[in-house]
């Protein structure tokens, strides 16, 4: 097999990989929405529901980008370039037409994905941060109300005694 078909093979190889990888971070962006809806909405089941659902396709993430990279690295080192020449975007002005045009645009969709991702990801978290306070403010408060603290004539104050169950046993 001459080098010019087993590029052409090692491109089919990386474009159907890049259009998986795709497929999957478009669905990533889908869970991290339903994620965000989870908690603004206080769903604790659908929250642990997609939760579930990202643990079992991050991994396959991770394959996918695992194989991506080995590919690349095959093109630095038929091509003789060296790792700092691994990226996509660089790769698809190596290449010839149509996978030059078809690797940019799915290159283009990867960047626009992964950014959307990032930031959902910030604003999650910023959320979760929030409801662990909202939370623990409201534990302080009804942990207060049951064990009042007790003024003396001296005026310092006595903490009554903690005992029995705050809420539930069922938490």
């Amino acid at each position: 097999m001459n080098l010019l078909s087993a590029m052409h093979i090692l491109l089919k190889k990386l474009l159907i990989l890049l259009e998986e990888e795709t497929r999957l971070y478009s669905l990533l962006l889908h869970l991290l929405k339903q994620e965000k809806k989870a908690v603004v909405n206080s769903n604790i089941n659908e929250l642990n529901r997609v939760t579930e659902e990202k643990e079992t396709l991050l991994p396959e993430i991770r394959i996918f980008e695992e194989d991506r990279i080995r590919i690349q690295a095959k093109f630095s080192e038929k091509l003789g370039y060296s790792e700092q020449d691994r990226t996509l975007t660089q790769l698809s002005q190596m290449v010839e037409e149509p996978f030059s045009t078809r690797l940019k645009a799915l290159c283009s969709n990867l960047l626009s994905l992964t950014q959307s991702i990032r930031e959902i990801n910030i604003s999650n978290k910023a959320l979760l941060v929030h409801s662990l306070e909202l939370t623990r403010s409201s534990l302080t408060i009804l942990n207060n109300s049951i064990f009042p603290n007790t003024y003396y004539r001296n005026g310092k104050m006595q903490k009554g005694f903690q005992n029995g169950k705050l809420v539930s046993s069922s938490i």
